[in-house]
């Protein structure tokens, strides 16, 4: 299990990593508004052109289109290279084998989902270790794996970077549209799971979950 906030500035990046389904990509290129969202399904498709070989034989193939029996070929060979034709060439992804075998979830916060109902932006942040200076970095790599929340790490008085902001409503279409079509990334409502676990009585706190714990 591989979990990631939603504010954390590369969750559309970690949610389209684990898309391997060439349309569904061409899908969110075409139908979402964020250029964040178009720009990683772009770098994650991949398209070879067709050869001079490949158009000739897929030619060769719609020509038959109106043949008696197709020519001996199947309709759905002949929808087939005409579509080859159309798009000229084929689309496949990047990296296929990328997080092969991995569960992915997204840690969802009340904010997120106050700004998806209220359809705000949202803030995509991290500690800001870029301007840190030599003690404020010994700080943060003797504590962040401990807080492991940006929330909590700016109310401790610690700089924090927004890197952007994205329409909550957004990202929220395309967790959707991802677990819809590739039954990844899970949600894991973390704020709801600390408000409900018996760790905070030990000074604890969920950060994470096993395999299909959502």
């Amino acid at each position: 299990m591989i979990m990631l906030a939603d504010w954390h500035p590369d969750i559309i990046e970690f949610i389209v990593s684990k898309m391997q389904n060439p349309r569904i990509l061409r899908y969110l290129i075409e139908n979402m508004e964020d250029e964040g969202i178009k720009k990683a399904a772009q770098d994650k498709l991949k398209f070879t052109p067709l050869t001079e070989r490949e158009r000739a034989m897929y030619q060769a193939i719609v020509n038959y289109k109106n043949a008696p029996d197709y020519g001996g070929f199947s309709e759905e060979i002949i929808k087939e290279a005409e579509e080859k034709l159309r798009t000229g060439g084929t689309y496949t992804v990047h990296n296929p084998d990328f997080l092969t075998g991995a569960n992915i979830s997204v840690c969802l916060t009340k904010e997120f989902m106050e700004a998806v109902e209220k359809d705000e932006e949202y803030e995509l942040r991290f500690p800001d270790v870029e301007t840190y200076s030599e003690e404020e970095m010994r700080i943060y790599n003797e504590k962040w794996h401990e807080v492991g929340d940006v929330r909590e790490w700016e109310k401790m008085g610690y700089r924090v970077r927004v890197y952007r902001k994205i329409r909550a409503r957004e990202l929220w279409k395309l967790i959707n549209i991802c677990a819809t079509y590739s039954a990844e990334p899970g949600i894991f409502f973390i704020d709801n799971a600390n408000d409900m676990t018996n760790a905070r009585a030990y000074g604890q706190k969920v950060v994470a979950t096993n395999p299909c714990g959502e």
